[in-house]
């Protein structure tokens, strides 16, 4: 019986179950571990938060905010102290994930770090395009508005200018992300389909009683021929 069963059984068959039960349990072990590092970088991603909310409590730093949510009840107002204790918990618990992933053989670090040098001076560049094109923007609206003479339309006309100054300031910070071809794109194709709808129902609820009169006319007109057609 021992001989028939050996003959059925693949060779080696006992070290490639064993080899099989050992990476499993490795397997396991590294998930427990990995478990383990995200619990406890939870648990230190909650202690630093709710520190650092403190420590901008000692400093005072939540002060002047919480005055003006007391002067402005109907507005709403975010503590500073909420905000770092936000980004600090996110930051620490999302370095204690990827730690978690590098014990079980996921190294994330190098593709993070690559995306990163790619991505983080681009939204650099168009942040300072926009904190430095928006007040150049603004001073050269008001130097346009100061060409035309004073009348009613001169606010308007300053809106105008703006809008247009700021628009394009927007989309050369889009550009250095690589947004400003799409954005144009999307919001050509949208102006152009709301157009058309629009003059399709202004169409269709403003003149649906002259098409009425039209379709009545051309009944009309068929009965009569086919009238005279009769011998």
């Amino acid at each position: 019986m021992d001989s028939t069963l050996a003959t059925l059984l693949p060779p080696q068959f006992g070290e490639q179950l064993q080899g099989t039960f050992v990476a499993l349990t490795g397997a396991l072990v590294l998930f427990v571990i990995a478990v383990v590092v995200a619990l406890l970088g939870w648990l230190v991603a909650v202690g630093l938060s709710r520190g650092l909310r403190a420590l901008f409590v000692v400093l005072g730093i939540d002060g002047p905010v919480a005055r003006l949510q007391a002067r402005e009840r109907a507005r709403t107002v975010i503590l500073p102290s909420r905000i770092a204790g936000y980004v600090s918990f996110w930051g620490a618990f999302l370095a204690a994930c990827i730690l978690a992933l590098r014990v079980m053989g996921l190294d994330l670090v190098p593709s993070i770090t690559a995306r990163l040098q790619d991505v983080v001076p681009r939204v650099l560049t168009s942040a300072l395009v926009l904190l430095g094109g928006i007040p150049i923007a603004l001073a050269v609206a008001r130097l346009l508005n100061a060409l035309f003479p004073v009348s009613r339309s001169s606010r308007l006309r300053y809106q105008a200018f703006v809008s247009v100054l700021a628009g394009i300031v927007i989309l050369l910070a889009l550009e250095q992300l690589g947004l400003a071809a799409q954005l144009v794109i999307a919001v050509g194709v949208t102006a152009v389909g709301a157009a058309g709808l629009a003059l399709a129902l202004a169409f269709g609820l403003g003149c649906r009683d002259l098409a009425r009169d039209l379709i009545v006319e051309y009944l009309r007109a068929s009965e009569s021929d086919s009238g005279t057609d009769r011998p």
